[in-house]
């Protein structure tokens, strides 16, 4: 389906290269779209280009007043250098998009790769629901740009923030952040890209250093400690679970110990920079890891079980009923 997207998109840009009207009720019975879907269209497109572009007529049909801006997207072998917001947007639709793509539009997509990577960071094969275009387009624009943003996220209002990279983890979109005005974690958070409402652009810019670029880049996790030192931790892993330690390090720091530990089990050290990287491991293995130091760790945990317990009281049945 995503793929049948990008080539309507491309059709549509190419009906308003010609300068012509778009009626919406005769486009779609030519395309085959429903009007739904066509102004959805026209408003991604607006997202990205600029509704100035794009206007709106007294009688509901929509017209391109610089027929000129859509040329290079429909003619890419003329107006290579120009084709970048196109890809842009075709990327957010459809990762991978590309190889469907005819050979002129690959060369450009080609060039623009390395670009691409300034803004987002794929983990994992992309495979969620197309997202808000008109969030990750503002997204995209403030990390390109280095703007500062206020977010509306979950409710609250959060301000000068920096954005810095997208990321697509485990099928979601993430955005790493950075706020001077937070201090836990030295202001650095990891936001559901999903649950971000509103997007506002400040003209003032900001620095990315090459400490936090890199930070993001190498972090294991979203919990990572910014700008935190490592500090030692263990844990201890059952017979069944220690044949998955083995084989794989949950950590790149991991090292299993040669310890004896009691009822065959295994200890496992490793250097972190925050309690929730083991909280999170103690979460997924449980109840075949016990997390051994730091004691924070170890006590944070309890207290969660201690919280599951008092939740899971509630929904209790009384045998007597």
């Amino acid at each position: 389906m995503a793929n049948k997207k990008v080539f309507e998109i491309l059709e549509l840009l190419k009906e308003l290269a010609s300068g012509r009207e778009v009626a919406l009720k005769a486009y779609c019975a030519k395309s085959g779209l429903s009007e739904r879907t066509l102004r959805r269209y026209i408003e991604d497109l607006k997202a990205i280009f600029g509704s100035e572009h794009i206007v709106k007529l007294e009688k509901g049909s929509y017209v391109c007043k610089n027929g000129e801006l859509f040329k290079p997207f429909v003619m890419p072998n003329e107006h290579q250098n120009e084709s970048k917001k196109l890809i842009d947007l075709l990327h957010v639709i459809n990762p991978g998009f590309a190889k469907f793509l005819p050979p002129t539009h690959k060369k450009v997509d080609d060039k623009l790769a390395k670009e691409l990577a300034e803004i987002f960071l794929i983990k994992g094969s992309p495979h969620e629901n197309t997202p808000n275009l008109r969030t990750f387009a503002a997204l995209q624009k403030a990390i390109k740009f280095k703007r500062y943003c206020e977010l509306k996220y979950l409710g609250r209002r959060l301000s000068e923030v920096k954005i810095l990279k997208l990321i697509y983890c485990k099928g979601n979109w993430q955005v790493a952040t950075l706020r001077s005005s937070e201090t836990e974690n030295n202001g650095f958070e990891v936001l559901r890209a999903a649950f971000i409402e509103d997007v506002k652009i400040s003209t003032k810019t900001f620095y990315a250093d090459e400490y936090t670029l890199n930070f993001i880049k190498n972090s294991e996790t979203f919990w990572d400690g910014y700008k935190v030192s490592p500090y030692p931790a263990a844990v201890a892993v059952s017979p069944d679970a220690r044949k998955y330690f083995a084989q794989k390090r949950f950590f790149k720091s991991q090292k299993i110990s040669d310890e004896p530990l009691p009822n065959g089990w295994t200890k496992i050290e490793f250097s972190v920079t925050s309690d929730k990287m083991l909280l999170m491991l103690a979460k997924r293995w449980f109840p075949n890891l016990v997390i051994l130091s730091p004691l924070s760790a170890k006590r944070k945990f309890e207290d969660d079980i201690d919280i599951y317990r008092q939740n899971s009281a509630l929904f209790l049945v009384d045998k007597d009923q």
